[in-house]
């Protein structure tokens, strides 16, 4: 049985550690990444342990119930022993058995190692949004057509140099986010993410991270973090623009693309999280596809 001194931190120095159990190979979850996991550890209270040889994650929101994520392992073999040892230990804990970020594959495994144990609702705000590589650089069609109307305006507007993030400009990265989100009302949500941003910025090196940004007027004026999530993509982590220069955020996201990652097929946008504006925002660019996610709770 799992016991409160099995669980951890997540710290830098795990990334080894997390990147053996999730398997390039087959996740294009966004959330099954070393690099969301540590730059949120705080606000969701991550927590993990190794359990039948499975990385086995929980975490807390503010005032929400604790939650599961599905155990994470190379091979099929003990997720049904890792799951059930987490339930075990939630159910000893007295806390509800929440269990987020389910794939249609995970779930599949789910349903046919623990059969009938589980129901499942599916979560729109945590889903995927996933582009054709080729589509966010070339923009091609009249479905792009206010895309490559909001760049023409930049263009014709602003000079511009756009130059991959380095040791050269990451303080200038840094000083730009907190100016920002200085500027924004007072909500916990942007300081949260303000921290997460951060704490990407810092470690990028350490996390792989590669980025890339736009300079006006000699400051840095957007940026964006992205990385290998599989072979055959990417995922942003991170896109901020200053809304002062307009069309400043497709330009970012044009040329992150194609500079970064033209050589994948796809790209993986993250979720919207039931945002109203950002959810516009992510379908106006024409998702390939999307990543489906449950939650299960148990029967």
């Amino acid at each position: 049985m799992l016991r409160d001194s099995d669980f951890k931190e997540i710290d830098l120095g795990d990334k080894e550690v997390f990147d053996k159990y999730i398997s390039k190979k087959i996740h294009d979850n966004s959330e099954f990444n070393f690099t969301n996991f540590f730059i949120w550890r705080h606000h969701y209270k991550l927590n993990f342990s190794i359990y039948e040889n499975h990385l086995c994650i929980i975490g807390q929101y503010r005032n929400t119930f604790p939650i599961i994520f599905p155990p994470l392992g190379a091979q099929e073999s003990g997720f049904d022993n890792a799951l059930m040892a987490l339930v075990e230990y939630f159910k000893y804990k007295g806390y509800p058995v929440i269990i987020k970020s389910i794939t249609e594959p995970i779930k599949e495994v789910m349903e046919k190692s623990l059969p009938g144990k589980f129901k499942y609702k599916h979560d729109r705000d945590m889903d995927d949004y996933v582009y054709l590589s080729e589509d966010l650089i070339n923009l091609r069609g009249r479905k792009y057509q206010k895309k490559r109307n909001h760049i023409n305006k930049f263009l014709n507007r602003y000079t511009y140099e756009y130059e991959p993030i380095t040791n050269d400009n990451i303080e200038e990265c840094l000083i730009a986010e907190i100016e920002w989100a200085a500027g924004r009302p007072k909500d916990n949500g942007i300081e949260e993410e303000k921290v997460a941003i951060v704490e990407a910025l810092r470690n990028m090196e350490a996390l792989g991270l590669q980025g890339g940004a736009l300079r006006i007027n000699d400051r840095i004026q957007a940026f964006s973090l992205g990385e290998v999530l599989n072979p055959n993509m990417a995922v942003i982590h991170i896109e901020k623009a200053n809304i002062e220069y307009e069309g400043c955020y497709a330009m970012i996201n044009q040329q992150f693309a194609k500079n970064s990652w033209s050589h994948l097929k796809y790209i993986n946008r993250e979720e919207d999280m039931g945002i109203h504006g950002l959810r516009k925002a992510k379908m106006s660019y024409h998702p390939i596809k999307m990543i489906k996610k449950y939650t299960g709770h148990l029967l």
